[in-house]
């Protein structure tokens, strides 16, 4: 039986990829501002302009409370309206912080609504294109995850294919015949012995447990029946009930399987529901006598 994958995929994003977006968004940002103010003729170019340096800074935390907690999630609409419900009101707060500046830190109130307006118009360009390199990003990367999660499970199904089918040894009478996993029509519990069910009719016991044969085979390929039987799904041809009320699962081969009630129940969601028998979600109610049905 494949060895069951119990790695689960880790995150799409590192986990301070937040923080280092941000910080990335904030120098980008004050490189492309600063050359912006050093091309304006009318006013004296100040690298180091506190109030830049402050809107600058605070824009670069709202973009980092915008894309904080979201290295896990897939990308989507949903995620874009949570950047949304953090962008928009953090440039309403960028722009009151630069009002409040002007008025209590630089005294410079001329036209300073104006301006004001048009660096915050300005600084929403920066922080839309921050975010769709971001997302531009995060969408190459899940695209790469999702072709080599496909590429290890194509790995993985070839690797099911090329493995060589031991099958089992079983005895019949005092001899001793081997059947493929390939061949295997059905299983049942005999005591301490298992008996193995060939598709071509013939069978025979091996010393084992139910459990242990059953984590030797595909788990794909074989269902539960029965407490005590195990069967091959594409074997499964239908179902009957006998007088008595016990249900027998119809095989290919003509055989005829033990079935629990409980089993049938997941069985038939996979096949076709049972048309609405009350026998089978009460067993105090006696069945019909002779009734079949194909499933």
């Amino acid at each position: 039986m494949p060895p069951h994958r119990s790695d689960s995929p880790g995150p799409w994003w590192p986990p301070r990829s937040a923080a280092l977006a941000a910080l990335i968004f904030c120098v980008s940002t004050f490189c492309v501002s600063a050359f912006r103010a050093s091309l304006n003729p009318d006013e004296v170019f100040d690298l180091y302009n506190p109030k830049r340096i402050v809107l600058i800074v605070a824009g670069a935390l709202v973009f980092w409370l915008s894309i904080h907690g979201r290295a896990g999630a897939r990308p989507g609409l949903k995620m874009l309206r949570r950047m949304a419900l953090v962008g928009l009101p953090g440039l309403v707060v960028l722009f009151v912080l630069a009002m409040a500046m002007d008025i209590w830190v630089l005294h410079d109130t001329a036209n300073m609504a104006a301006w004001n307006l048009r660096w915050i118009l300005l600084w929403s360009g920066y922080f839309g294109t921050g975010l769709a390199a971001w997302l531009a990003l995060r969408y190459g990367m899940a695209l790469a995850e999702a072709e080599q999660r496909a590429a290890m499970d194509h790995g993985a199904g070839a690797r099911r294919t090329d493995a060589p089918d031991h099958g089992f040894w079983v005895k019949t009478g005092r001899q001793a015949i081997h059947i493929a996993q390939s061949e295997v029509e059905w299983i049942e519990a005999e005591g301490n012995y298992v008996r193995i069910h060939a598709q071509g009719g013939h069978s025979g016991l091996v010393r084992s447990t139910l459990a242990a044969i059953e984590s030797q085979l595909i788990a794909e390929d074989f269902v539960r029946i029965h407490r005590s039987a195990l069967c091959r799904r594409s074997a499964i041809k239908g179902y009957r009930r006998k007088p008595s009320g016990a249900l027998l699962a119809l095989l290919a081969s003509g055989a005829e399987a033990p079935m629990g009630r409980r089993f049938a129940r997941h069985l038939t969601d996979e096949l076709r529901p049972f048309p609405g028998d009350p026998a089978l979600a009460d067993d105090t109610v006696s069945p019909h006598e002779g009734e079949i049905r194909a499933a």
